[in-house]
């Protein structure tokens, strides 16, 4: 009982991590507020690194793994939503691994082209963030499929 609810405390805090730190890095209220112009587009750029992305691919793969186990001697109601947590953390992983392979790309692509380099840079903000946004939307799933299962107990 006690690794459940470790589990389920995992997977809440990856899914709030997930979404407060991009956020925190940066003054979201005052890029809303104002003209979005080329300094702008290029410092939210930065704030989505790939440490931040990596760390959670690979916590997102280590509970999709973790939960294999846990399907023993369960009733069918609790194997399916474990199941269905497990496929969260999968879908998880593998958009984190798309943002971060996609943030490597577009950095690359953003030093070949450095005249275009605010096409690609707007590009790579919009494509990543989509990744990562999806990846902690699974994630929070994840975390939903598991409070249904053993938060209520």
């Amino acid at each position: 009982m006690h690794t459940k609810s470790m589990l389920f405390a995992m997977a809440l805090f990856l899914a709030a991590s997930s979404i407060y730190s991009v956020f925190a890095q940066s003054d979201f209220e005052n890029i809303l507020g104002t003209k979005i112009s080329k300094d702008r587009i290029l410092a939210l750029d930065n704030i989505l690194n790939p440490s931040i992305s990596a760390v959670l691919t690979g916590l997102s793969l280590t509970g999709g793994t973790f939960l294999v186990n846990l399907t023993r001697n369960n009733n069918e109601t609790v194997t399916t939503r474990i199941h269905l947590a497990r496929k969260s953390f999968i879908k998880a992983f593998f958009m984190f691994l798309l943002c971060t392979l996609s943030l490597f790309v577009f950095d690359f692509i953003e030093i070949l082209d450095q005249p275009e380099i605010i096409k690609y840079t707007l590009l790579d903000v919009i494509v990543t963030y989509s990744f990562f946004v999806l990846g902690a939307a699974y994630l929070i799933d994840a975390a939903r499929q598991l409070y249904s299962t053993y938060g209520r107990n």
